[in-house]
């Protein structure tokens, strides 16, 4: 089981590079193997079933999200969540709901749409072991290939992931065809198929764009073989992935104003309140850290057997050092997934839902693992016997985690159902008829309810997802842009949610009437939306009019005033929230941002040569026990002239305002720009206050 120099085929599988084996030399392993994936897949399928009698219940939400969108282009409505609704881009894979479209649109209705995704997923899986058994062989011998698709035919995260209900594995199937179709086709030196399926591999999921960045230019040079026209054509054709994916982007700017899809929008770490570069960089490279640690198979997720990620090293070297189809493929597996991981390591869930953006990658670092063993015993000179001793832990490593797998899915299910479920159930005959629920996970509750859904994330929504991230205050003052008819009737909050969106801290603000049911980890309760502007006027009377109000929170406001926020600690996030007070027989509602640091905005609209009475309205009621932060004093800026200390008096109603004078001197034009900042530079304690607003008026 090592990779031989000489690539002549002989009767043991070595390498055929010119063309695929006649039908009578393939191995027959490979019918096993993908009838031991598929036997695998099922049985996953039916232990779910079983677990939740008698109906299958993806083991994640967002499987609902994609039969949602399938169902929704089987009957003409092509990427609307609802119809009627705007084009949304919440589907982490066009590809799969085309395809899910497509099933829909040839039949399969109602409850057969899901057990038909999840068939196609076990499908996908079983071919998906055949091919990595196949590229084994054309790789390296008959060996390498029987136990790589064996391990991946066998892998419990592959499993789950083909039970999932989402695109794992026709990812993964369609890596692996790429790779094939590499083999067969880089001897004439013209690829026709690859790139085909390279594209449709990065419309499946994104990531797959950056693991193809390394195998585009390797093909490209391959063309040198071509002269002439011939060559550039060939060359253009290399390109097709990014053209694919660059007209799928360009897609969605023309159909929802962004190119970014929504996913991306809501999961990258650079849609986090103020981006820092700094806690960018430093989040990306823990996520990273942790890839690497699961791929080590020294973390407690049993991906894979401990050293996997040395020995897949090992094999992408022994595979690059060739110079033929071998290399072409090691540098793709090896430099693929490194840029991939990278590139999933710039989300913040990149950890979530047992690492599933990990899974479509898993079957050829599996196989380059496999070559590496076999690397690693032939440059030791040790015997056959060794390499088969490693590869059998290595299945034992496999069947031990299998029955692991099988819990977690079944436990995630069952979580599935007694929330998300229980919840479309009671939503199917408790709401009134046309009644729109907002949620959080939006999947079971749009798919099996029948209800008009408000994707209080932003998935299935537009324009949600970075509001939403900034807290409940902002999430707030974007929902009041929407028109009546689309704001939601209900909403279903989780009771806690740490670190997630909470949506039930919407309940001190007015906006929720009085429970309607309580389900295990989620209330849902009616909306009430009458108090919307409530506190846009201040309670402060004022000299001559309103020039401007900042309404901070309000992301749209704090954009219009170069809001800016200069954080006393880069890993403090200044998230925003909502706040009702009673005052004067006055019921208000309004959203404020924690500053912790300084913040500066720019009023417009000023009558130069006139005194401004700034109105500003502040919580400084102090940081939260436990916390050492600072002060309730700020120094004012305007037009960067200091006005003196300010101090924010807390109040216990809530917030208070207070007035600071601007001097008709400095205001020598229709905008000023006014700083918050800190008493004495650069050392602490700093200003830690919610700041909800300042008023301009003259």
């Amino acid at each position: 089981m090592t990779i031989e120099k000489d690539p002549v085929a002989t009767d043991v599988g070595q390498p055929q590079w010119s063309a695929v084996p006649p039908r009578e030399k393939r191995d027959r392993a490979m019918w096993f193997v993908a009838g031991g994936a598929l036997l695998a897949g099922l049985l996953f399928a039916v232990i779910d079933v079983h677990y939740n009698g008698g109906r299958y219940i993806p083991s994640l939400d967002d499987a609902y999200i994609h039969l949602q969108y399938g169902k929704q282009i089987g009957r003409g409505e092509f990427l609307r969540f609802h119809d009627g609704e705007p084009m949304s881009t919440g589907a982490s894979s066009l590809l799969y709901v085309l395809v899910l479209g497509a099933l829909y649109a040839v039949g399969l209705h109602g409850g057969l749409l899901m057990p038909a995704a999840v068939l196609l997923g076990v499908v996908c899986h079983a071919a998906t072991a055949a091919g990595v058994l196949l590229l084994g062989q054309r790789l390296v011998d008959r060996a390498t290939g029987r136990w790589a698709g064996a391990l991946v035919a066998f892998s419990g995260p592959m499993l789950w992931g083909a039970t999932s209900g989402m695109e794992i594995t026709l990812t993964s199937f369609l890596l692996v065809a790429t790779l094939l179709m590499v083999v067969r086709e880089a001897p004439s030196g013209l690829f026709r198929w690859t790139p085909v399926l390279a594209a449709l591999a990065a419309l499946s999921r994104m990531e797959v764009l950056a693991f193809l960045v390394a195998l585009v230019p390797l093909m490209m040079r391959a063309t040198r073989l071509r002269s002439g026209l011939a060559r550039i054509g060939a060359m253009a054709w290399c390109l097709l992935p990014f053209a694919v994916v660059g007209a799928q982007l360009l897609l969605y700017r023309l159909a929802t104003g962004h190119a970014s899809p929504n996913g991306s929008q809501s999961k990258s770490l650079t849609s986090i309140p103020h981006f820092n570069l700094g806690e960018f960089v430093g989040k990306t490279s823990e996520n990273f850290s942790q890839f690497l640690q699961i791929l080590s198979g020294i973390s407690r997720q049993d991906f894979v057997l401990p050293g996997a990620l040395l020995l897949a090293a090992i094999g992408v070297v022994a595979l690059s050092r060739h110079d033929d189809a071998r290399r072409l493929v090691g540098v793709t597996i090896g430099a693929g997934t490194v840029l991939a991981l990278g590139a999933i390591s710039t989300m913040g869930t990149a950890l979530w839902q047992q690492v599933r953006y990990l899974q479509p990658f898993l079957p050829l670092v599996l196989l380059a693992t496999v070559v590496g063993i076999g690397a690693v015993v032939g440059a030791l000179r040790l015997p056959g016997r060794a390499a088969t001793g490693i590869l059998l832990i290595a299945a034992l490593f496999t069947a031990v985690s299998v029955p692991m797998w099988a819990h977690v899915m079944v436990v995630e299910s069952a979580s599935i159902r007694e929330r998300l479920v229980t919840l479309a159930a009671w939503a199917k005959g408790g709401l009134p008829e046309g009644a729109r629920l907002g949620v959080h996970d939006v999947g079971a509750a749009a798919y099996l309810s029948g209800h008009p859904t408000v994707d209080l994330v932003g998935l299935t929504t537009n324009d949600l997802a970075k509001p939403a991230l900034n807290g409940m205050g902002s999430l707030y003052e974007k929902l009041r842009t929407l028109p009546p008819d689309q704001l939601p009737d209900y909403v279903a909050a989780y009771d806690a949610m740490p670190g997630g969106i909470e949506l039930d801290k919407l309940a001190a603000a007015g906006v929720y009437t009085d429970p309607v049911l309580a389900t295990p980890q989620i209330t849902v309760r009616k909306t009430d939306w009458s108090l919307f502007g409530s506190g846009d006027r201040p309670e402060t009377p004022v000299r001559g009019r309103i020039r401007d109000h900042v309404n901070v929170g309000s992301m749209d406001s704090e954009r219009a005033h170069e809001h800016r926020f200069i954080a006393a600690r880069s890993d403090f996030p200044p998230m925003t929230e909502l706040r009702t007070v009673d005052s004067g027989g006055r019921r208000m509602v309004d959203s404020a941002r924690h500053i912790w640091g300084e913040e500066e905005f720019t009023l417009h609209h000023l009558e130069p040569g006139e005194p401004v009475q700034l109105i500003a309205r502040h919580d400084a009621s102090g940081p939260k026990g436990g916390f050492y932060t600072g002060m309730r004093e700020v120094r004012v800026f305007a037009g960067g002239v200091d006005l003196g200390k300010h101090e924010l008096v807390p109040d216990p109603k809530g917030w208070n305002e207070s007035v600071i004078e601007i001097p008709a001197r400095l205001v020598t034009g229709p905008d000023l720009t006014v700083r918050m900042g800190a008493t004495q530079e650069f050392v602490g304690p700093y200003p830690d206050y919610k700041s909800f607003g300042y008023w301009a008026a003259q």
